[in-house]
């Protein structure tokens, strides 16, 4: 999982609700190093072992239970004291959310690639990363791209974890639509039909962005099949008349008046032409 080499963070950020209502500065501090921290990845869901995060903080022990305790009621982090985990909540709606299809297609790489996560943990951050990527990309020119791409990209991507997950998948997506715009979920009920299912209730039409994708998709198969099947006929007839190519040099040079090519004197045709006369 790639590491990062600088960290963006919001001037906001000590300034939210969220961080104002914890109980002390050491949660805030806390919270802050885990932002810091060179175990962060660009998923901001990352393994934190306690003992280096504590060192980071400048804490004991005691006093970092305390802060992830507070961190956690709070609703800033997600916590696996087991396998050692922490997920920074709002992540990738933050500045430091993947801001075009290319860096989309990196964080998923990186979801791809994590083992023994809480799967509650893992939807929620699955979930987030859809809701804030679609939001962004409505502020992009429909006629870019970048959208259609993203939207393929991620069609595939939830549609695995949907396989995988199931209803803690589904669950941790309508959480996260019920607190975005309308907008967004409908491009996500485009994007996954089964969603509309799982929730029993309409969830919007098709956008024309994921209806340009796949119609454009659909169009380049064609074409690349119609290629692949003249290729196809023309090495058949090609093997069903072997000497077609070699009537067409003779025919040229007798036209052209040029000298003929060893290969033709010595074809089945010339030879039989010979014998005949």
């Amino acid at each position: 999982m790639t590491s990062r080499t600088y960290a963006q963070i919001e001037c906001s950020l000590t300034g939210s609700k969220r961080v104002r209502r914890l109980s002390g500065h050491s949660a805030r501090w806390a919270y802050i190093c885990a932002h810091l921290s060179s175990f962060c990845t660009y998923t901001g869901f990352f393994k934190y072992p306690p003992e280096v995060w504590a060192h980071d903080a400048q804490m004991n022990p005691a006093q970092l239970d305390a802060a992830i305790s507070d961190l956690v009621a709070n609703g800033l982090i997600e916590h696996d004291p087991d396998e050692e985990y922490v997920r920074l909540v709002g992540w990738f709606h933050k500045r430091s959310g993947p801001d075009n299809p290319n860096r989309v297609d990196g964080v998923i790489s990186d979801l791809r690639t994590m083992d023994d996560v809480d799967p509650g943990m893992f939807c929620n951050a699955v979930s987030e990363l859809a809701a804030a990527a679609v939001k962004r990309s409505l502020r992009w020119r429909e006629d870019g791209g970048g959208r259609a791409q993203l939207y393929g990209n991620l069609k595939s991507f939830l549609s695995e974890v949907f396989q995988d997950y199931s209803s803690t998948f589904m669950s941790a997506l309508n959480a996260e639509l019920d607190n975005g715009p309308a907008s967004v979920r409908a491009e996500i009920a485009a994007l996954l039909p089964f969603l509309a299912v799982q929730s029993g209730e309409p969830l919007g039409n098709p956008s024309q962005t994921l209806a340009k994708h796949e119609t454009r998709r659909d169009v380049d198969e064609t074409k690349t099949k119609l290629k692949q099947d003249e290729t196809k006929t023309a090495q058949i007839s090609q093997f069903e008349n072997p000497t077609s190519v070699t009537r067409l040099e003779t025919s040229d040079l007798l036209r052209k008046g040029a000298k003929p090519s060893q290969a033709a004197i010595n074809s089945t045709i010339s030879k039989a032409a010979r014998g005949s006369a």
